[in-house]
Formats: structure tokens, sequence, C-alpha cells
């Protein structure tokens, strides 16, 4: 089956999902890279990307679009990143605290110059409030206990319009049976933003909810 656009800068063969590859020739964890019609597109991981075990789970309001600037909380080594980098025409704030996968995404940022590196705290916005202007998507993976609040700040920090939770439940409560910590997440997510869609991504993540959201 020919690649379908579905969604602007996301491609789709039928049982995979891709992105235009912006650095010809390399690949950026090891994924499939594969040619049609003259261009190269890079495969979007399930089992390496929870945006795309999303879409493969049956994601119905893409949040991501052209010609938005991207807050994304927990970059690690930029998986992810690369490919919202060649969604995105605009920027790709990517903050990370650990010092080792930072290095992976400095190097990364050097081959895609929409990608701004920043070694932070995410629990702070306020350190990177000189660097980051005001945002339409905060994008969150972070698993931390404290992961939905630290959600909240950001996108009302840098006056976000929609958001992406990536929750991972036992990192909030352990002893806590999963989809009883979704449902006080959802509830608590509820107060402040509007759900767009809810979805778990077993069993490309275990324990994980993908929350989209409107401002």
């Amino acid at each position: 089956m020919p690649l379908k656009e579905i969604y602007p800068g996301v491609f789709y063969d039928g049982e995979n999902y891709y992105t235009s590859n912006a650095n010809p020739g390399k690949s950026v964890y090891g994924e499939k890279i594969i040619r049609a019609k003259g261009k190269e597109y890079r495969l979007w991981d399930p089992k390496r990307s929870k945006m795309s075990a999303a879409l493969h789970r049956g994601m119905t309001k893409f949040p991501l679009k052209r010609k938005d600037n991207v807050l994304y909380l927990g970059a690690a080594s930029g998986t992810t990143v690369s490919h919202i980098s060649e969604i995105t025409e605009k920027e790709v704030y990517a903050v990370e605290f650990a010092e080792v996968p930072f290095r992976d995404l400095i190097k990364l940022s050097e081959e895609r110059k929409n990608i701004m590196p920043i070694l932070a705290n995410a629990r702070v916005p306020s350190r990177y409030r000189h660097i980051v202007p005001e945002v339409d998507l905060v994008y969150q993976d972070i698993a931390q206990r404290d992961q939905l609040e630290i959600f909240l700040k950001n996108m009302d920090f840098f006056n976000a319009k929609r958001g992406v939770l990536m929750l991972k439940a036992r990192s909030i409560n352990v002893s806590e049976k999963p989809k009883n910590v979704f449902q006080t997440v959802a509830d608590e997510l509820s107060k402040y933003t509007k759900i767009e869609n809810n979805i778990n991504l077993k069993p490309y993540e275990k324990d994980h909810m993908a929350f989209i959201v409107k401002a």
C-alpha cells in the first residue's frame, strides 16, 4: 500500500506510521528508512515512541500541527523529538534533566536546526522562560510522582493551547491499580483542561495512558 498523509507530516502505509526524513540517508535510533516518490521516510516505531504507540492504539485527535511551537518535557536522547521536529516547521524546545541522554540530544540538534536542547528541571519552568516563548503544544513524558503537576505548571506557564501527557501510573502510585490512577488523573486534568482523547498504550507500553488535551 502506498504512503498516505493522514495528518500533516504523518504518513501511513496501512500498517506503520512514518515521518519525512529531515536528514536523508541517516536514521536516529536505528529505525527503518524507506523511499517513496523520490523522498525518504523514517518508520515511527511504536515500541520506541509513545506518540507512535498512541497512533497505533487509535488516537483520533492528533494534537500536533505544522505551525506549532512545541515544548517537549522529558526529551531523553530525542527519539520522539526527532519525529516531532519533522512534523512541525517551527521550534521544538526539548527539555531534559539527565546529562547523559542530553549529549545525544545536542548531537541531534546539530542535524535538525529546529530542535533547541535545554538542560533543565521541568519542575522549574521559570529557569528556561528566557529561552522558551509561549508555545502551542506541551508534550510531556516524565516518569515522576508529580508528573501531572509538572505538566499543568508548564501548560499554564507557557500559555499552551494544547497538550500531550504520557502518564506512567506506576510512577505515581506503585501500589494502586493503574486504571484507578488513570481515573484520578483524568478527574484532575478535567478541572483545568478539556480531555479530547485518552489512550491506553498497552501492549506497547505497560501501565501508560496518553492524554490529549486542550487548554
